[in-house]
């Protein structure tokens, strides 16, 4: 078991020693704009507290599983996380350590700690239990690191996404539709999900025209020409006139948005 030590108030003391150590000598705002050298230079500082180990030594004896029990714990017991703890996890082959944690129900703040790791890592992340995330009762920030790590990896999400597409919250489709819109493998039933939500969700033109333009098909154009012809606000009008011309199309017709309340307020008028 790892010892849970607060390495930042061993940091903060070392900082006190060379402020003391250097009076009148550096001026204040250059031993603030050192620190980032000074925290590299307490890397390598032997420490009693420490057992006599510098701070990059400390958790270097310790297995991937112990060093995650030690992040769990500083979390538990609200001690801050250093990143000489985080550093030694991520040098460690770790993988399957984090995997393995991530798969059991955690507190948000550790999970988040998971995710971080594993993405600092570049390791494959498991798309079933992310998708957990994205699309059941977890908090906002785990749902929402979820859907950033899908999205990164949407070619290979791609089948889950769709399989578990017509079965998600409505309120959850907005993810899934992000994480569509970013598959480079094109198909017909990712461009017919991605349509029939743009088409179905009217009160979020300028967000699923972005997930149109982004996704790069042109058969979307027709689509986009409907939506921008008929009663849209200013905001909506400049989205879908983007999309349609990232798809390749353009749209000429002229609008009067003189009236329109986020028209006046974009140009600044009462």
């Amino acid at each position: 078991m790892i010892e849970i030590i607060n390495l930042d108030r061993l940091f903060d003391k070392y900082i006190e020693k060379y402020v003391l150590d250097n009076v009148g000598k550096v001026k204040p705002e250059e031993i603030e704009n050192k620190i980032p050298v000074l925290y590299t230079e307490f890397g390598d500082v032997p420490q009693k507290d420490l057992f006599g180990k510098t701070p990059n030594e400390f958790y270097r004896a310790f297995s991937p599983e112990e060093l995650l029990t030690c992040l769990k714990e500083h979390i538990e017991k609200d001690v801050p996380v250093s990143d000489f703890l985080i550093e030694a996890i991520t040098a460690k082959d770790s993988v399957k350590a984090v995997k393995s944690a991530l798969m059991e129900d955690n507190d948000e703040q550790f999970t988040a700690y998971l995710m971080n790791i594993l993405a600092d890592l570049k390791a494959e992340i498991p798309v079933e239990r992310y998708l957990e995330f994205a699309l059941y009762d977890y908090p906002e920030n785990i749902g929402e690191l979820a859907t950033e790590a899908l999205t990164a990896n949407a070619d290979k999400a791609k089948d889950k996404v769709l399989k578990n597409f017509d079965l998600a919250a409505e309120d959850k489709k907005d993810r899934l539709s992000e994480i569509l819109a970013s598959v480079k493998n094109k198909s017909d039933e990712v461009f017919d999900k991605l349509v029939y939500e743009f088409v179905k969700n009217k009160k979020k033109i300028p967000l699923y025209a972005n997930y149109l333009a982004k996704y790069g098909d042109e058969r979307a154009i027709p689509f986009l020409k409907t939506a921008i012809e008929g009663k849209v606000n200013y905001q909506e009008f400049e989205e879908l006139k983007f999309a349609i011309e990232c798809l390749g199309g353009e749209y000429t017709e002229k609008r009067d948005f003189t009236e329109d309340a986020i028209y006046k307020k974009v140009k600044g008028k009462k």
